[in-house]
């Protein structure tokens, strides 16, 4: 299927639909980033992404992070990979790689007792957000 995995930002390339057009490898990920690799898609990727509740109540609880990717023009993007990780607490993937469903669309949970900043790698586009906790009276 694919030769290989890069990361990198989005460039717009043809789509990768139909057979795999070679690409040119880029450098290794640093250690940081190794946990986001995802296969990179050639063609533009709109992210959004956001928590339901958009904030915890004090002592944490469970958000869904909600993933939807668009191509440019605003068709859904179905089949792209998405790998998350959070700085606390723990997702239920366990930064495994999601795909996106036919809408564009998939979901993970995060479960925190504290404020946590969700890092994702969709299709070689990053995107970032809090998920606030209240702090403690």
């Amino acid at each position: 299927m694919w030769p290989h995995v890069r990361r990198g930002p989005v460039v717009a390339e043809p789509p990768a639909v139909g057979p795999v057009v070679p690409s040119t490898p880029e450098p290794a990920p640093d250690d940081k980033d190794k946990d986001l690799i995802v296969r990179i898609v050639h063609e533009e990727v709109v992210v959004a992404a956001w928590a339901e509740p958009r904030s915890l109540p004090r002592g944490g609880g469970q958000a869904q992070i909600i993933v939807r990717l668009q191509k440019r023009g605003g068709a859904p993007f179905p089949g792209v990979e998405v790998r998350l990780r959070c700085s606390s607490g723990r997702l239920y993937s366990r930064g495994r790689v999601l795909t996106t469903d036919r809408r564009g669309m998939t979901r993970d949970r995060l479960t925190t007792t504290k404020t946590s900043v969700v890092t994702l790698n969709a299709g070689g586009k990053r995107y970032r957000f809090r998920v606030p906790v209240a702090e403690a009276e």
